[in-house]
């Protein structure tokens, strides 16, 4: 498993309006065979809405996320 994968990092749930653009892009944990390209990141994830494991290509602070679970929004906690 890629070296960023070992390590969770914390979600917190969203808040207020969010920007479109600011959409990041997430997968089932289960799926961690995909390539990522450019700067993106893989990191472990758990959703603070329903406590899924998901992997999340992570690319800048203020990036948000849709739980493909349970469709609760979360970001990053830096």
């Amino acid at each position: 498993m890629a070296e960023s994968l070992k390590q969770e990092r914390q979600t917190k749930k969203t808040e207020g309006n969010l920007d479109p653009s600011k959409q990041g892009k997430e997968r089932a944990a289960s799926d961690v065979a995909t390539e990522v390209g450019g700067r993106s990141v893989l990191i472990y994830v758990t959703c603070p809405h329903c406590g899924n494991s998901r992997i999340i290509s992570f690319d800048y602070e203020g990036e948000w996320f849709t739980c493909g679970q349970c469709q609760g929004t979360y970001q990053v906690v830096s």
